[in-house]
């Protein structure tokens, strides 16, 4: 191998035959079982890649799979060595960035200083790279991706603005910031110097013309960065006045030419954040500007929710004094201008609002009945239903490579979604029309209600523009987030405005409206259980994103005001109307709960939707913890999600992780629930189906880590008798092998006994699981299985005769040969347990009895004492 590699192939070329026998020998070299003559092959396939097809050459099919799959970093970093740059190995090259070993990271490197050319590779593989490298726990490959970004920006002549053309500052601003920050490595002067001082104008501000994503991009973080040094804002640091014109032209020019301007929204939010960096040091002539700055932009027609959020930052760093009234009345004043068919941009959602209005209006129509609202809900479900089945299909088809089914899927999901928005529509018309019709009931009331209840003022068709209205309702969230308490203008302004607009077309004002009803809901039970209502519907009925957010609210009210607070009717009719199509309640997990609330959050959680199981799980954990609710079957289920390997590694496995060690300290009575759901999580990993993922479950793994967070020395002096849960675990554990009888199940149980902790408890428990074990013993079990209980009868045996020898020697502390008589007697087991075989019996009091070695000693000190008393 040594002299073969160092042979130049061209040479070669002219011998055909024997180039395909070294090529040959060396494909069949590298899948050798010495990691050493693999790198060897590896290296020697280098030059044997055909310049022509290297797509396709099976040499470089070899290679890519030695680096992906070979077990030994030194093959792998051969390989890479060896693989020549092209459209099929830039990937592979890239994603060797994160490998497990330091070695193959620092070649990884080396290749693309050597071959990879920041053009040759898309944005996603640079910002991969430029992030897995600046973020490395080695030292060492951190500063070789730093020569790999320096090289990558002299490619680009040192001009960072092209530099950051390679990266996208909207939906990944962490790696450009890496990026910056490589290259600005500290804040000082000597860096100050590398910075583009060309694109600043003498009033400290760049050029409508040249400014871009990349360039505002830039424009704050250099702001951000080097305004800490005084010489350096003098320089960068434009004034407020300046910067609030610079601002308003721009939003001038890009209402001008909106279609042109590619990615005017998030250069104008940056414009916003610089515009906010240069207010820390605000003056008193400034706030007047500023506010009036913000006023203007609150009409600005492309403002969005995220502008929002920094204008009101912008708002309360320009006031000394509570403005809370002027700013309620300015944003009333907002929509009323903003009314649909009032404003000349009303055109452009005129067709949106089309819906409310009615199609026949000569022929007034009469008012529906609730059989047919509850009709048109019902059908509703059914569709939203079916298209979370065909997304799931999807998601399948995209994993197993067939695109023509996964469009097709799609096609059909997009002609759901579509129906569900015309039944909405319809439901929505139907329910306004009932309200405006005296003498019918309302929509959410049934029989089920009492004269003496106040009726909930059911909220009518918004008509605002929608996007007016996603402003006004996300400046009224960002005001009453801020605020420590809810004034009257805030409950005058969310019941005239914010509320009925929870019939908006447009999802993101449905969002904001559900998350104000989570906090205006908090304040007061009335107003929570109208939250409440909202809620379920939307869980029940709306879009996935909306769906997320009115199940986080739910949660947050539960653990604000319990669950009995909302024993209402017109809350569980609508979760009875959702329940029918939804979810078959037939299932064991629902039969122990009939408060129709709890159903609703256990078939949510039950659901296959990753969103939806964070939250879920979140919120369960919440409720847990403050003793609003304890639902055993959860708990099980807790400890199999974490075991389950689908989510190792995500949220889910870490809030359970922190929950359980949080839990089994509040009390005795928590550790024994997880006690008991211990033995039916075991269960439903046993006997997985053949297709469940919990079939690559640990249950050593589980049984390890319950034991381990209800140990003594985990608890510590959080609870008196912490033994008691281990006590609880073993009694289940030996019931449940001795209901299996001779099952192939019962190794897995019986190691679950050596994780357990048994130290302080005192004798009768201790003989109570000495009995079980001998009678598991007794029967034809597995080999495996009967050693793991052998042992633990040992262990149960030694720490029955340290609590009682403990015992004797407390009681009496008397003459030597009584004290050796009674612990003789009474540390032999064999008489309180007779169920105990001959083998333990003997090995107790092997354990117990004295040697024949101390025997000898004694009678030597018994002789030594009679020749002193002689001598005396």
């Amino acid at each position: 191998m040594d002299c073969l590699i160092p042979v130049d192939y061209l040479k070669l070329q002219d011998d055909k035959k024997l180039l395909i026998k070294v090529k040959e020998m060396f494909l069949h070299r590298i899948r050798d079982k010495i990691a050493q003559i693999r790198a060897y092959a590896a290296l020697g396939l280098k030059m044997l890649q055909l310049e022509e097809d290297k797509s396709i050459c099976e040499v470089t099919r070899v290679l890519t799979n030695s680096l992906r799959y070979d077990l030994n970093p030194e093959v792998r970093r051969a390989a890479l060595k060896s693989l020549e740059v092209n459209y099929r190995t830039r990937e592979y090259i890239v994603n060797a960035v994160g490998d497990v070993s330091e070695v193959v990271r620092l070649a990884a490197h080396s290749n693309a200083i050597k071959k990879l050319h920041i053009d040759s590779i898309n944005v996603d593989l640079v910002e991969q790279f430029v992030q897995m490298g600046l973020t490395d726990a080695s030292m060492n490959v951190r500063k070789r991706s730093e020569l790999v970004v320096l090289h990558w920006l002299s490619e680009c002549d040192n001009d960072v603005i092209a530099f950051l053309t390679r990266f996208d500052p909207i939906n990944n601003k962490n790696a450009c910031n890496l990026a910056l920050n490589c290259i600005f490595k500290e804040c000082t002067t000597m860096y100050f110097k590398k910075v583009n001082m060309a694109l600043f104008g003498e009033d400290k501000l760049i050029s409508l013309e040249k400014l871009g994503q990349e360039v505002a991009f830039y424009w704050k973080f250099v702001i951000m960065k080097f305004s800490s040094i005084p010489l350096c804002a003098e320089l960068l640091v434009p004034s407020i006045r300046d910067m609030i014109i610079y601002t308003l032209k721009f939003m001038a020019e890009y209402e001008k030419n909106y279609a042109r301007e590619e990615h005017g929204s998030t250069v104008f939010q940056q414009l916003l954040e610089v515009l906010l960096l240069s207010t820390k040091m605000i003056e008193e002539g400034g706030r007047r500007e500023l506010s009036e700055f913000v006023w203007k932009c609150f009409n600005f027609y492309y403002l969005e929710q995220v502008h929002v959020r920094i204008l009101m930052e912008l708002f309360y760093r320009a006031q000394i004094m509570d403005v809370e009234e002027e700013f309620y009345i300015f944003l009333q004043r907002l929509l009323e201008e903003n009314k649909t068919g009032q404003n000349k941009r009303s055109q452009v959602f005129q067709n949106s609002q089309l819906v409310f209005q009615n199609s026949e209006p000569p022929v007034k129509p009469t008012a529906p009945s609730d059989d047919q609202i509850r009709a048109i809900k019902l059908q509703i479900a059914t569709l939203i239903h079916e298209r979370h089945k065909l997304i799931r299909e999807k998601d399948m088809a995209v994993m197993a490579n067939n695109y023509l089914k996964a469009h097709e899927l799609q096609l059909k999901v997009d002609e759901l979604a579509t129906e569900a928005d015309v039944l909405r529509v319809k439901m929505t018309a139907a329910e306004h029309q009932q309200e405006s019709e005296p003498g019918q009931s309302s929509v959410c009331s049934s029989d089920c209600t009492t004269e003496e209840e106040e009726e909930e003022e059911v909220p009518t068709p918004v008509d605002y523009e929608p996007r007016i209205l996603e402003v006004a309702i996300s400046a009224f969230f960002e005001l009453i987030r801020r605020s420590k308490k809810i004034s009257s203008f805030s409950r005058s302004f969310y019941e005239n405005f914010v509320r009925k607009s929870i019939l908006c077309p447009m999802e993101n004002v449905r969002e904001l409206v559900i998350k104000c009803m989570g906090i205006m809901g908090v304040t007061d039970l009335d107003e929570a259980k109208a939250s409440m209502a909202i809620c379920t519907r939307a869980l029940v009925y709306d879009e996935e994103s909306v769906q997320l957010i009115a199940y986080r609210v739910i949660f947050d009210l539960v653990l604000h005001f319990g669950f009995d607070a909302f024993e209402d009717n017109r809350i569980q009719n609508l979760v009875r109307e959702g329940r029918d199509t939804i979810v078959n309640l037939s299932n064991s997990l629902l039969e122990d709960y009939g408060h129709t609330l709890k159903m609703l959050i256990l078939e949510r959680f039950r659901a296959t939707d990753t969103g939806l199981l964070e939250i879920g799980v979140t919120g369960l954990i919440r409720l847990h913890l403050a003793d609003r609710v304890c639902f055993p079957k959860i708990i099980s289920m807790f400890l199999v999600m974490w075991v389950n390997p689908i989510y190792d590694c995500t949220k889910i496995v870490q809030e359970i992780t922190v929950w359980l060690e949080m839990y089994v300290k509040l009390g005795l009575e928590k550790g024994i629930t997880v006690a008991n759901a211990l033995v039916p999580s075991l269960r439903k990993i046993m006997y997985a189906g053949s297709n469940s993922p919990l079939l690559m479950a640990s249950p050593e793994k589980l049984m390890s880590f319950v034991a381990n967070a209800t140990n003594s020395t985990t608890l510590g002096e959080s609870l008196e008798t912490p033994e008691v849960i281990h006590e609880r675990i073993a009694n289940e554990l030996l019931d449940e092998m001795s209901n299996l009888g001779s099952s192939t199940e019962l190794p897995i149980l019986a190691k679950g006994l050596k994780f357990l902790s048994l130290r302080k408890l005192k004798g009768k428990s201790l003989e109570t699981l000495l009995r079980k074990s001998a009678r598991l013993l007794k029967m034809n079990i597995n080999r495996i299985a009967a050693q793991s209980l052998s042992a633990f009868m040992k262990y149960l045996n030694s720490e029955l005769l340290l609590v009682e020898d403990k015992q004797i020697r407390t009681d009496d502390t008397g003459s030597s040969s009584s004290d050796s008589e009674e612990s003789v007697h009474i540390s032999d087991p064999c008489s309180s347990s007779p169920c105990l075989s001959d083998a333990q019996k003997n090995a107790s009091v092997s354990v117990v009895g004295p040697t024949d070695d101390e025997d000898d000693e004694s009678d030597e000190d018994e002789e030594e004492m009679d020749a002193s008393s002689e001598q005396e």
